[in-house]
């Protein structure tokens, strides 16, 4: 269990510098930048689905559970959307970034 523990903390870790690296080499065009936003948002909608999951699920059996157990539990969710979305996500990214450069090329004049 502790090993388990210990990668889930290392995959968390490993996530958080990649997207601390992330923030640091901005988007350049137009497009890149709706991706981004979208993936952004596709990783938010998946952490909430998440959370709602876990809620009905109980306990996990990698939390040993204390104090800090609960914001523990949230962060290391976050960081599961995080990396559902940087994967791939479920395909919400894409028609959002589609439908964020359509709204913009409409506003332009």
């Amino acid at each position: 269990m502790t090993d388990m523990s210990s990668a889930l903390a290392y995959r968390a870790a490993a996530n958080i510098a990649a997207a601390d690296k992330a923030k640091l080499s901005e988007p350049a065009t137009v497009e890149a930048k709706a991706m981004h936003q979208a993936q952004q948002f596709e990783s938010m909608f998946l952490s909430t689905y998440l959370k709602t999951m876990f809620q009905e699920v109980g306990n996990d059996p990698t939390l040993i559970g204390g104090t800090g157990s609960e914001s523990w539990k949230e962060l290391l969710i976050d960081e599961y959307g995080k990396s559902f979305a940087a994967r791939g996500g479920i395909g919400l990214a894409e028609p959002i970034a589609n439908q964020l450069i359509k709204m913009q090329e409409a506003s332009q004049p």
